[in-house]
Formats: structure tokens, sequence, C-alpha cells
């Protein structure tokens, strides 16, 4: 079938018109020195292929919250720098395929509860070939805003990665992990019940480190005699 030489057109109109749009809601609402001081900002982001959307949504966010202009602009300038730590972080990891803004978020969010760009490079590397990383990563950053130390958090997402467990089961986590929370459970160990509860294979012990204490392998049951 022919490709019609309208529909990319379209496309880019359409593309145009939103940005073109949201760009006028920021004129609207923000006071014209803050709207100005932003432009570079947001100028410098497009360029790098960094969300836009997620950019200008930090800046209306601050405004509804009636921020002061200069707070606003340092939000949205510390997010996009988080942004674009975490577009490199995935780029190093995913040289060939394209980045969706969904993962560049989410990869984002991670940078912003402390994890280095390194440990998120390490996990989308063992990522099945194009399976998308939005939930890994904010599963990543949702178990270490729950005070999962980094490298354990990012062992056991490696891991699921890896083995192909579904990401549906891997929504269920944080929750999971709540729970034990709620009772007492450290940690790391509220994570090894939530896998286990999950039917999550423990992922193995790092070398020379042993198994992150906490979380223990199902015990095996007892045959009978």
């Amino acid at each position: 079938m022919p490709r019609h030489p309208v529909l990319p057109l379209l496309a880019a109109g359409l593309l145009a018109a939103a940005a073109s749009s949201q760009q006028d809601v920021l004129r609207q609402r923000l006071d014209p020195a803050t709207y100005a001081a932003l432009q570079p900002i947001l100028e410098q982001a497009s360029r790098d292929s960094l969300p836009l959307k997620a950019i200008e949504a930090k800046a209306l966010e601050g405004q509804a919250k009636r921020r002061p202009g200069a707070l606003i602009v340092a939000a949205v300038r510390q997010l996009a720098a988080d942004l674009r730590a975490a577009r490199l972080a995935l780029r190093e990891a995913l040289p060939q395929r394209a980045i969706s803004d969904g993962e560049i978020v989410a990869a984002a969010e991670a940078v912003r509860q402390g994890v280095p760009g390194e440990v998120i490079t390490t996990v989308a590397r063992e990522a099945q070939p194009g399976a998308p990383l939005e939930i890994p990563l904010a599963l990543l950053g949702a178990l270490v805003s729950r005070q999962v130390p980094v490298q354990e958090a990012a062992n056991v997402i490696a891991h699921m990665l890896a083995s192909g467990i579904p990401q549906e089961r891997m929504v269920e986590i944080p929750q999971r992990v709540d729970v034990a929370l709620r009772v007492g459970a450290p940690p790391v160990a509220a994570l090894g019940t939530a896998l286990q509860s999950l039917g999550i294979p423990v992922p193995p012990a790092p070398p020379a480190r042993g198994r992150p204490p906490g979380i223990r392998p199902p015990v095996p049951d007892v045959p009978d005699r």
C-alpha cells in the first residue's frame, strides 16, 4: 500500500499544535519574568529530546501551588537535569532503540530517589529485547523510596527482567512491601516477603556478598515418610 505523503505532515502539524497549545497555557498562567526564565530550559530540553510535557507540568504544578517564580524555575531546572541524567543512563544501555518519555520520567524519578545513573544502566541492560522499562524503573524508584538499599532493589529488578517475570506482577510489589512494612518488617525483609507472596523467585546472591539479609529462599516441603 503506498504511503500517503500527507499523513506525516498532518502528524507533525498536530504535534506542533499540541506543543504550541501547552506553551500558550504556560504563557497565560505564569508571570512574564518566570515564563521568560523558563524558555532557555525548555529549548535545551527540546534539543536534548527530553519529555517536555513532564517539564511543563512541573512548572504548572508550581504555579498551582502559588510558588514564587524563582522556586518554579529552580524546580524545573532540577527536573530537566534529572531527566537528562536518566536519558543518558538509558541510552548507555540501549544505544539502538527508541526510549519513550515514560521510561525517561520513571528513570528520572529513580534518580531523584538517589539511584545512580550507572545502576539504571545496569538494570536496563537486563531487559529482554524490546521490552518496555517504564514499570521496572518506576518499581526501582518505589523500592528505594521505601528504604530498600539501591543495590538490593536493583539486583531484584535486574533478576526479574532477565528471568522474564511479567510486568503485571511487578506492579503489585510496592503494595505487598507496604503490607509487610506496616507489620514491622525491615525494608529488605518486606521485599523478600512481597516476592514470595507473588511467587517470584528470589534472585541469587551477588558473589562474595551473601544473600541480602531478610530475603530467604522458599523453604522446601518436607517429604512424607
